[in-house]
C-alpha cells in the first residue's frame, strides 16, 4: 500500500468518525435508541453494529499485517481490491443499492451505554488508522484475510481496511435516516 493510499484511508477515517459525532450530538439516550417508525435499526444499534463489526475485523487484518511484517513483504507498488474486494466495496458502497441482513454474531441485539457509543466507535477507527500506518509500504494484496461474515470470503488485506470504511460509510447514511425519521 502506497502513502498515498494510506492518505486517503486515513483521511476517510476521519471523516466517518466526524461524521459519526456530528450526527449523534445533543442526542439524548432515548434518541439514540429510537428506532424509526417504518423498521430498522437505531441510531445506537448502528454504532454498535459497526463497532462489532471493526472488532471482528480488525484483528484479521492486524493478523495478515504481523504475516507481512514478519516475511519482510514490503511494496511501493499501488494495492488494489482484487475481484473479491472490489465486489464488496462497490455493494456496500452508500447509498445502498439492495437490503441484506447481517449474520447473528454482528446483530446489535444488547446495545449497552448508549452514549458512550460514538467514542468506542472513534476509538475502533482510531485502532484502524494504527493498522494503516503499520501496513504502509507493504505488499497488503499478497497476504489474504477471511470474512469474520462468512469464512468462505476471503479478500486482501487492502481490501479489509476498504471494507471496514465503506461498510462504516453505508451504516452511518442508514443512521442519518434513522435520525431523521425519529
Amino acid at each position: 500500500m502506497t502513502p498515498e493510499q494510506a492518505r486517503d484511508l486515513n483521511a476517510e477515517t476521519e471523516l466517518v468518525s466526524k461524521e459519526a459525532k456530528a450526527l449523534t450530538s445533543g442526542m439524548e439516550e432515548a434518541a439514540l435508541m429510537k428506532r424509526p417508525p417504518d423498521g430498522g435499526w437505531s441510531v445506537a444499534e448502528i454504532l454498535q453494529h459497526l463497532i462489532l463489526t471493526a472488532d471482528a475485523m480488525l484483528p484479521l487484518a492486524e493478523n495478515a499485517i504481523v504475516d507481512l511484517e514478519l516475511a519482510g513483504r514490503k511494496s511501493s507498488n499501488r494495492s488494489g481490491l482484487g475481484f473479491m474486494g472490489w465486489l464488496l466495496v462497490k455493494s456496500l458502497e452508500p447509498p445502498p443499492r439492495m437490503k441484506t441482513k447481517t449474520t447473528k454474531p454482528f446483530e446489535p441485539v444488547a446495545v449497552t451505554g448508549p452514549l458512550t457509543l460514538v467514542d468506542r466507535f472513534v476509538d475502533t477507527n482510531t485502532k484502524l488508522k494504527g493498522l494503516i500506518a503499520r501496513a504502509t509500504g507493504l505488499a497488503t494484496t499478497t497476504v489474504k484475510v477471511a470474512s469474520p461474515f462468512n469464512a468462505a470470503v476471503k479478500y486482501n488485506v487492502y481490501a479489509a481496511l476498504r471494507i471496514v470504511l465503506v461498510h462504516a460509510r453505508r451504516h452511518l447514511f442508514q443512521a442519518r435516516l434513522a435520525k431523521s425519521a425519529g
